[in-house]
């Protein structure tokens, strides 16, 4: 069966304006609403033409910009493994093996979007994922739901009960990175929908806002001042996000002014040494099980570091 039977992604999708998002800073918008079209042509392209096509069709894009490209493609890669029941000789094995070197933390994220059309688990139990970057499936799943169901699923979530399993703050990690995008880059009304949420959600939704900062931008000078105000578990949390985008643009081979510029202020260190906290941090979780819990250890231990700087 071709990836074809899947439907295409519109780009009214990714229109801000009409997805309710804030529209008030143009430049942010502009360019954020760009990172979404990517999304949607690495998506829209695996669709068409498969995985062997897609270097000839995503090869020309902005670098910046071919991650979220590749994000799309595994959404559609994992959604048509899905449909078809596939655990093997599967489309995104296929997709993994051809940029799963440069992509590995987008990719994951976005096979994780298969959580709008089936439980997260779905994909968890069917893919073959890398046994640590797998958990950013749940990320992907709190990110699209943020996304795209709208004002009524954002309320809900924010007004269901509170759990402290490992599970629930990494969806709150996806939620949060949404945020970036549907308060489009404005920090100020970030805090305002991050202070609605139980405080214990906190310092997971700014992981997620340092992730988006440093990865797909939109942060201006203002921006980046109003973010490093933040203190205490938040100001580590949005530290652990920045060097997660580190980690994520460095294995690509191409790390972009706004996210050397991010990380610099938001992690408080140049990008090769936020890079190195995550391997760091990922050598000394790998010597035992790499479930869910090691990974938040992974993440905690990122944000040891970040105490020492920010």
């Amino acid at each position: 069966m071709s990836p074809r039977v899947l439907p295409p992604l519109p780009a009214g999708l990714v229109d801000f304006e009409s997805r309710g998002f804030r529209t008030a800073n143009a430049a942010a918008r502009a360019l954020l609403e760009r990172r979404a079209g990517a999304f949607l042509t690495g998506y829209n392209t695996l669709r068409r033409h498969g995985v062997g096509e897609l270097p000839f069709h995503l090869g020309p894009m902005p670098l910046d910009d071919q991650g979220f490209a590749y994000e799309g493609a595994a959404f559609a890669a994992c959604a048509h493994d899905v449909l078809l029941g596939r655990k093997r000789n599967s489309t995104l094995d296929d997709l993994f093996a051809l940029a799963g070197d440069r992509y590995p933390h987008l990719m994951h994220v976005g096979a994780g979007w298969v959580g709008l059309l089936a439980p997260p688990s779905t994909v968890l139990r069917r893919a073959k994922l890398d046994p640590l970057l797998r958990w950013l499936t749940l990320d992907g799943a709190g990110f699209s739901r943020a996304f795209l169901r709208g004002r009524r699923w954002n309320e809900r979530f924010r007004r269901a009960s509170w759990s402290s399993s490992p599970s629930h703050t990494v969806l709150h990690q996806g939620v949060g990175r949404a945020m970036w995008f549907m308060e489009c880059a404005d920090p100020a009304a970030i805090r305002r929908r991050i202070a609605a949420f139980p405080p214990q959600a906190h310092a997971e939704l700014w992981s997620g806002v340092g992730l988006a900062v440093c990865y797909a931008g939109g942060a201006d000078h203002a921006a980046l001042d109003d973010l490093t105000s933040l203190t205490g578990p938040d100001r580590v949390a949005l530290a652990q996000g920045a060097a997660f985008a580190a980690g994520a643009r460095g294995a690509a081979g191409h790390v972009p002014e706004h996210t050397a510029t991010g990380v610099r202020e938001l992690a408080g260190v140049p990008v090769d040494e936020a890079v190195e906290w995550t391997v760091a941090a990922a050598h000394v979780v790998s010597a035992g099980e790499l479930d869910i819990a090691a990974y938040r250890q992974w993440q905690h231990l990122i944000r040891d570091r970040a105490a020492r700087h920010v």
